[in-house]
């Protein structure tokens, strides 16, 4: 089979190698997945580029975020059979509640071998069923970035009917949120920050829609245009929770997503009456909820471009580039 490893030193794009390697052999408790698609996320590339979550030593193979089918059961697996649709649960063993102190990085980190190949062997309580009616690129969206939009939506004061969520960006996570909050029956206030998306925002129901270019004080142009939201997706990082806040609702809260700008606010009066919560993707619980409401509300991921599995060094290269509106996928077949 092929893969796509990240040799030990390795630190760009150009340097990955994409190599054969044998197929692997599920054992006791395990399941082996013939990969479909493979959703990326910008996570890759800092695990790639900065050494976030990565061993040294570690002959890496990127992706964390898979939809296949089981091609092999393990000895003593019976909760799957060959044939079933399938998506990885990202962290190792966060079942519910708070996360297990061993969870690691998840797949595609530190010691744990990615997704980027042809076939993967996981533990069989490492999966779960794909929503019905999801296609393999539509399936492996989820995993990463949907259920860091459902942690950051639902776990904590969960968003639903009139309610009013801001989203900041059109990348994975954010249009992730999109879905999650529409399907909830929030409105959707989009921040942008060029306005090549706005046709495709509006067909999509999202009606106000704000370029933080040419509004620099964003927070107080949202407050003013919606009265306060009860939520904010701050896919930016720390650097914008004060503007995120002003943007809030007495009562509502800013879920913190992003690692882009990673310089802390000077907290003030725009804390008082509301909350900041970081988030660390989500449990199986989680993705179990994100997936019985995407199977209610028929709502779909939005996927920006694909890419064969060969060609997935222009994928990562893709996902540098600013601007684009949901996720890039990596499918091994045509």
């Amino acid at each position: 089979m092929k893969s796509w490893i990240a040799k030990s030193g390795v630190d760009s794009i150009a340097d990955l190698a994409f190599e054969t390697a044998p197929v692997p052999v599920p054992g006791p408790g395990e399941v082996r997945i013939r990969v479909k698609a493979v959703s990326l996320n910008a996570r890759d590339l800092m695990v790639l580029e900065q050494g976030f979550m990565r061993s040294p030593q570690v002959d890496l193979v990127l992706g964390s975020d898979v939809s296949g089918t089981v091609d092999v059961l393990g000895e003593g697996v019976t909760d799957w059979q060959v044939g079933d649709h399938v998506v990885n649960l990202h962290f190792n063993g966060w079942f519910d509640g708070v996360p297990p102190a061993l969870a690691g990085g998840g797949l595609g980190s530190l010691e744990e071998q990615g997704v980027l190949a042809e076939y993967i062997v996981l533990p069989a309580d490492r999966i779960s069923a794909a929503p019905r009616g999801f296609s393999h690129p539509e399936a492996a969206c989820l995993p990463c970035a949907g259920v860091t939009a459902w942690n950051a939506l639902m776990a904590s004061q969960p968003v639903g009917e009139g309610d009013k969520v801001l989203v900041i960006g059109t990348g994975g996570v954010a249009t992730s949120a999109m879905m999650i909050a529409q399907g909830a029956g929030a409105e959707v206030i989009q921040l942008v920050r060029r306005d090549d998306h706005n046709d495709r925002l509006r067909s999509r129901g999202i009606e106000t829609i704000i370029n933080s270019a040419s509004e620099e004080d964003w927070g107080q142009a949202v407050a003013e245009a919606t009265g306060g939201v009860d939520k904010v997706i701050n896919t930016i990082g720390f650097g914008a929770v004060n503007q995120a806040l002003t943007a809030c609702a007495y009562g509502g809260e800013v879920a913190v997503i992003g690692l882009r700008d990673q310089k802390g606010p000077a907290l003030g009066f725009e804390l008082f009456g509301k909350s900041v919560r970081g988030i660390m993707v989500g449990s199986a619980s989680m993705y179990a909820a994100l997936k019985e409401q995407l199977e209610t509300s028929r709502k779909k991921p939005i996927i920006e471009r694909t890419y064969p599995l060969a060609e997935t060094d222009a994928a990562l290269q893709a996902m540098k580039q600013s601007g684009r509106l949901g996720k890039i996928v990596v499918t091994t077949e045509a």
